[in-house]
């Protein structure tokens, strides 16, 4: 992490309880694995990390950090420099195909559609109330 302690949230704190609660024989692994719901099998992953790095262990890794799924800064700006350009008055999807098929793009339809609102240049519509 970036030197920062990562702060414990109240499911954590909770994750924590019903450890010790299981270490101290209070109540079952199964019992704990439910009131946590998650399988028996990941919560003996959670007794080990609990045993090893105490309750800081809990808390999950990836917290603080970037999501894999993130579209490469390359590949945004070409996108988005396609979209202000030749894909100016189309819809999300008909600019996902020319992307894809005109241009070779392998991008997704959505994250065009995320795209082209974050740039203003295509307004989604509301849904209709029924």
């Amino acid at each position: 992490m970036s030197g920062q302690k990562p702060v414990m949230l109240l499911r954590d704190q909770l994750r924590a309880e019903l450890i010790e609660a299981y270490i101290a024989r209070d109540i079952s692994l199964a019992e704990a694995a439910e009131s946590m719901e998650v399988s028996r099998r990941q919560c003996r992953r959670l007794v080990k990390r609990y045993l090893e790095d105490g309750p800081e262990g809990l808390i999950n890794r990836r917290r603080g950090r970037p999501s894999n799924y993130q579209l490469n800064d390359d590949l945004k700006t070409q996108v988005v420099k396609l979209i202000r350009t030749r894909c100016r008055g189309m819809s999300p999807t008909g600019a996902w195909r020319l992307l894809s098929a005109g241009f070779g793009l392998s991008i997704s339809k959505e994250t065009v559609r995320k795209l082209m609102i974050a740039e203003s240049t295509w307004v989604a519509r509301p849904k209709e109330k029924l």
